[in-house]
């Protein structure tokens, strides 16, 4: 993942604080509107005049708080690296295959949530050579975060015994690649009105990359979840 940036204000210090009449702050008003918009429409064809008339503010308020589109995305990027780490916070409680779909299933809605933000930070050769280094502490955390996994997975019986370690680091590799673009890639592949509509079966394939190294139980589990999955029922009547 790209780095988290730090947003430059000062030079717009001297100006007076802008109001939101409708309550709260006109800075979390703009990254709302604005996370709509780039979800939309995408980053390239995002304007800040087109968001300041869709609030009803002046460009010059807009301003005031982000200089350039590009700091509207950094910020929504910010969010998004917050709300992730909320959703690793809960692998102290994975026990099952079962918990380990759900907290995939969390992670691909997330990325739904920000797709505008989350394609152009995954995708443009700018934004990628910029935040390299950090790009690659990132990736190490989320093979972290995959080991942590097997480990637990493995001591409840889910794993097959002769999975050798190269296998399993291919595991992380493919379980990361799929968490990373299934969001793109299922725009690709679906009109947009649908993606939606398939994020429980994006979440079912980042898992997908563990199958061969199941066990016997692990792959009973799988099949549970594909047919929960392919049924749309989740939650016993319809998927959330």
């Amino acid at each position: 993942m790209p780095a988290r940036n730090k947003i430059d204000t000062q030079a717009a210090a001297h100006l007076p604080q802008p109001s939101d009449k409708e309550g709260g702050s006109t800075r979390d008003s703009i990254l709302r509107r604005a996370l709509e918009l780039i979800n939309t429409r995408g980053l390239v064809d995002f304007r800040i005049d087109t968001l300041a008339t869709s609030l009803g503010l002046s460009p010059g308020n807009i301003t005031y708080h982000f200089s350039r589109k590009e700091d509207i995305c950094v910020a929504l990027w910010e969010e998004y690296l917050d709300e992730f780490d909320k959703i690793v916070c809960s692998l102290t409680t994975l026990l099952d295959l079962k918990q380990f779909y759900l907290l995939n299933r969390i992670g691909i809605r997330l990325s739904y949530q920000y797709r505008g933000v989350a394609a152009f930070r995954n995708s443009d050769i700018g934004a990628m050579r910029r935040d390299a280094a950090a790009g690659r502490v990132n990736e190490e955390k989320h093979i972290a975060i995959s080991r942590r996994i097997m480990e637990l997975l493995d001591r409840n019986g889910y794993l097959n015994e002769q999975a050798t370690d190269a296998i399993r680091n291919g595991t992380h590799t493919y379980h990361y690649t799929v968490l990373r673009w299934g969001i793109p890639w299922a725009f690709q592949n679906y009109a947009p009105e649908e993606v939606e509509t398939k994020l429980d079966y994006l979440a079912l394939l980042s898992i997908h990359a563990f199958y061969p190294i199941l066990s016997e139980k692990g792959r009973k589990e799988f099949a549970e979840i594909l047919d929960k999955v392919s049924s749309n029922d989740l939650t016993g009547s319809e998927a959330v």
